[in-house]
């Protein structure tokens, strides 16, 4: 069924209204969101003797765009190659909701494995990287903001788009809704930056909810930045786990709610890839 913009604005407003009290009272009650650690924090700090070999470890690599000038935007070829690698060499490619039962479930996984995510929102990933990853068979996660997602086009993001890619294997999750620094937002510690901050991480994730039908589990934060506060806003928010940009795998047995990524970069050579996946 089709809504119009009115509808749509009215149910965001009633989500934002439905939302803020609740939200309100856990994570700014006490007027510092800086101070705000819940019971299970601990959970996410480093162990001093824990197993870090490869084979209690997972890599989340990260991509950007593709074709593009980017230092972190790779061309289609060098992309194709480097799925191929993984191919070649036997590392298992998995969702992000396999790799979070183990973590949540503390059990290592059966063969060496890695977890692939793209961010933002470029066009590429619907015309490039979705035929690509249905030619492999990976089942990957792009993370998406939502004020570049519109309800029409032909060289942006769309909603149809999405669902479309969703189809074809790819889950679509959260990046906030206009990828600003939330730990500059934090800081401020102002009436407005708190305003912003729910609509960046719990609104933008409602809003992904009744554009895609479904629950919205994972969060990545703009930059990579953030705090165990930020952390802690995403986990009252419904998130399941977020994830940053701190470099090196995850360690299955422990379980964090915020997970580290990997960034793939332009220049990386075969051998890096080698390294951070074998």
């Amino acid at each position: 069924m089709k809504r119009t913009p009115g509808i749509h604005a009215c149910i965001i407003a009633l989500a934002l209204l439905a939302g803020t009290a609740i939200l309100w009272y856990y994570v700014f009650g006490s007027g510092n969101g800086q101070d705000l650690v819940s019971e299970g924090a601990p959970s996410w700090q480093a162990k001093g003797s824990e197993d870090r070999s490869r084979a209690n470890s997972v890599p989340v690599l990260l991509y950007h765009d593709i074709d593009d000038r980017s230092i972190y935007a790779l061309d289609y070829d060098t992309l194709q190659s480097q799925f191929e690698l993984l191919r070649t060499i036997g590392v298992r490619v998995i969702d992000l909701d396999t790799f979070v039962k183990h973590v949540a479930k503390g059990e290592m996984l059966p063969h060496r494995t890695v977890a692939v995510t793209f961010d933002d929102d470029f066009f590429s990933f619907y015309e490039k990287l979705m035929p690509l990853a249905v030619e492999y068979g990976y089942r990957i996660t792009v993370f998406v903001y939502t004020s570049q997602i519109f309800n029409r086009g032909k060289k942006n993001l769309t909603w149809s788009h999405l669902r479309e890619m969703e189809k074809a294997g790819i889950s679509i999750q959260c990046h906030s809704a206009t990828h600003p620094d939330l730990v500059k937002l934090l800081d401020r510690n102002t009436p407005e930056a708190r305003r912003r901050l729910f609509e960046e991480i719990y609104l933008a994730k409602r809003k992904m909810e009744l554009y895609l039908g479904r629950e919205v589990r994972y969060f990545a934060f703009p930059f990579g930045h953030y705090t165990t506060a930020l952390a802690e806003l995403c986990r009252e928010a419904g998130f399941a786990r977020a994830f940053s940009t701190e470099d090196g795998a995850n360690i299955v047995t422990r379980n964090n709610f915020c997970l580290r990524r990997r960034h793939i970069k332009k220049d990386d050579t075969e051998d890096t890839i080698r390294a951070i996946v074998e």
